[in-house]
């Protein structure tokens, strides 16, 4: 619709593309409309013929330049064109609005998304200090984030995921190795992560169904799981997460 737009201008110019632009001095807002593309034919998007890129060095700081901009900003849009964009706009909101935000992760093979309500930092993997006698178990240690130590949590060993590389699971322009900040009910954790794939919307069933008896993750912390990108994604549900961890860390 843009370049349609752009089109009609410059054939209601009916000015001749290798029409040479005009100077500082003959260009005005106030002279009869006249639309030209000489940038794309002797400017510096063309084959650089144009006298006047000695003096202005690029199309962009050339008045002609400006001159074609601001009478296509105060173009009249064509038929149609607001009803096209409400109508995109519309189905972008509908689509974000089908689906639950959720932050979706990944711990060793395993695809995992949580609730953004209770998300409070995406950071990176930063020194996890180990504390005497607390080497095993779902406690790493602490960590350091933003001046505050912060109890940090193997979420992979509290529920059961073997740690894994996950080279087969990897998306392309992932996020990698990130340390997530939660807090749920006055309690803040951090855990390790894998990757990061960000905020997602999907489409959660209304009722959990139970969960497979072989699906440990379901089963310790999971609220349902879903299909997202030919994977399969095991919602957490916060309260279930955060008792685990409590129980796991007390």
């Amino acid at each position: 619709m843009l370049s349609d737009f752009k089109n009609r201008r410059r054939t209601e110019a009916g000015a001749s593309p290798e029409a040479a632009p005009a100077t500082a001095a003959t260009v005005s807002l106030d002279t009869p409309r006249q639309m030209t593309d000489c940038w794309q034919h002797i400017g510096v998007w063309g084959n650089g013929s144009c006298v006047e890129l000695k003096a202005h060095l690029h199309c962009r700081n050339c008045p002609t330049y400006a001159a074609a901009a601001m009478r296509l900003l105060d173009a009249r849009p064509p038929a149609g064109y607001r009803h096209e964009w409400t109508e995109h706009l519309a189905e972008k909101t509908a689509e974000v609005a089908a689906g639950t935000p959720l932050l979706v992760f990944r711990i060793g093979d395993e695809w995992l998304a949580l609730n953004i309500g209770v998300m409070e930092e995406v950071g990176e993997t930063r020194p996890i200090h180990t504390l005497p006698h607390r080497r095993e178990g779902v406690l790493l240690g602490v960590v350091n984030v933003r001046g505050e130590l912060l109890a940090c949590a193997s979420v992979g060993r509290l529920l059961g995921i073997e740690k894994g590389v996950g080279t087969g699971s990897a998306l392309p322009g992932k996020a990698a190795g990130r340390m997530l900040v939660v807090s749920h009910g006055g309690e803040r954790y951090a855990f390790p992560v894998t990757e990061v794939r960000g905020v997602q919307h999907l489409a959660l069933p209304a009722e959990a169904p139970a969960p497979a008896p072989d699906d440990q993750v379901l089963g310790a912390a999971g609220r349902s799981r879903v299909e997202w990108r030919g994977r399969s994604v095991c919602c957490l549900d916060e309260a279930k997460l955060f008792a685990a961890l409590n129980r796991s860390l007390a």
